[in-house]
């Protein structure tokens, strides 16, 4: 097992106090409440830009939802945004990303626009454009700057710069070459302008596997304040390498606290080895985990419209790569008893040695039982199975892009 515990020391203490409060019960309403505490924390997002910077198609891609899913931003409008509005992220609802409009319109004025937009409810601003970056946009920078305000500029709509380039120059056009003028050109400008060391990402909402648009949503991650951050990777869409790994890391961190609530009712045998664990909370975690790593038909559909891959591909993916859809006990019952064939036969103890020291550092809170050594293995063979899995999935969708 890794040292995953050693990366807890405050759920550990907090772990602690509740047991000196109120004990065992204490312990486990606690634990509850943190495993879920994520989806009760708000998270706001502005975008920033004036109109036909493509904000709408932004606030859609990064949703991971098309512009004829319900709750899209409509796309088209060429009227100038007129009213502030927020999107939800459609797998959680206390996540919004706001339209706002540029600064310089008759309707927002330089003098009064932070106040207009309420400009401390955000957590992260990106400025759009879709051409060059203007006046109003370094200024705008300059004053999130004297606010202590994390922000990035976006260069939108790469895709189109690159068509129309390659057909003014049929003979001579080259990607590489274009990316590099409009990435040198645009960094020019703002080092001009007083915004030195900003990141600054082109993207085109509509490829999302070309250009920057997954560091940019890497750079989010990065950025964001430490007591947010994972609400932000537990709302992204896990459709690169690096989300995966970054899913896959939070979702590790959970596992000690699933683990710590096992009972001894719903347990069945951990197949290869002597110890038991709650089938209950497995099933409900694994479930978790599915949906996390975008395994789920929602996901995979959305992916697959999104990417133009082909959704039954994906799905032959992960059921070939699983063995079984991975609902319900059976499911699970069923994955398990594969993985468990390759455990060695050393690893029964390991597992009570890792436990057993985790709960000797707290005091042995809960109890270092044997479920609850074969709840956390169990969620460790599971998790690392539906990483490779979902790893395997963007490997097939990149390679659909390029072909």
């Amino acid at each position: 097992m890794n040292n995953d515990w050693e990366l807890l020391q405050e759920d550990l203490e907090e772990l602690k106090k509740a047991f000196n409060s109120g004990g065992v019960e204490e312990c486990r309403s606690m634990l509850e409440r943190k495993l879920d505490e994520w989806k009760n924390i708000p998270l706001n997002v502005a975008v920033i830009g004036n109109c036909g910077v493509g904000k709408s198609s932004f606030i859609n891609a990064i949703r991971r939802i098309t512009v004829d899913d319900e709750g899209a931003a409509e796309v088209g409008v060429t009227e100038t945004t007129k009213k502030i509005r927020s999107y939800p992220h459609p797998d959680n609802q206390m996540m919004k990303f706001w339209d706002l409009p540029g600064v310089g319109t008759n309707e927002f004025l330089r003098s009064t626009y932070l106040a207009d937009i309420d400009v401390d409810r955000y957590d992260f601003f990106l400025l759009l454009t879709a051409t060059r970056f203007t006046d109003n946009d370094t200024w705008l920078a300059n004053e999130l700057v004297k606010r202590n305000k994390i922000y990035v500029f976006v260069r939108t709509k790469i895709g189109v710069n690159i068509s129309k380039n390659k057909k003014a120059h049929p003979r001579t056009h080259n990607e590489r070459v274009v990316l590099k003028d409009i990435r040198e050109s645009t960094l020019q400008y703002l080092r001009a302008n007083g915004c030195d060391n900003i990141p600054m990402f082109l993207i085109d909402s509509y490829q999302l596997k070309k250009f920057d648009f997954e560091q940019l949503e890497h750079r989010l991650v990065k950025d964001i304040p430490k007591m947010k951050k994972n609400v932000l990777i537990m709302s992204l869409q896990a459709t690169s390498k690096k989300m995966i790994h970054l899913k896959v890391a939070e979702l590790r961190s959970r596992m000690w606290k699933v683990a710590a609530l096992s009972g001894a009712v719903a347990t069945v045998p951990l197949p290869g080895v002597f110890i038991s664990f709650d089938i209950d909370l497995v099933v409900e975690e694994a479930e978790f985990y599915y949906r996390q790593l975008g395994l789920d038909e929602t996901s995979l559909k959305r992916y697959a419209k999104l990417a133009s891959c082909d959704y039954l591909q994906l799905r032959s993916v992960v059921d070939s790569r699983l063995g079984c859809r991975v609902i319900g006990v059976e499911g699970i019952k069923k994955l398990l008893e594969e993985l468990s064939k390759s455990v060695p036969a050393l690893v029964t103890s390991a597992v009570m040695d890792e436990v057993s020291r985790f709960f000797s550092t707290t005091g042995s809170v809960v109890g270092a039982s044997l479920t609850i050594a074969g709840t956390y293995y169990a969620l460790k063979l599971i998790l690392e199975k539906m990483e490779s899995v979902a790893l395997g999935i963007d490997k097939t969708c990149i390679t659909s892009t390029i072909m």
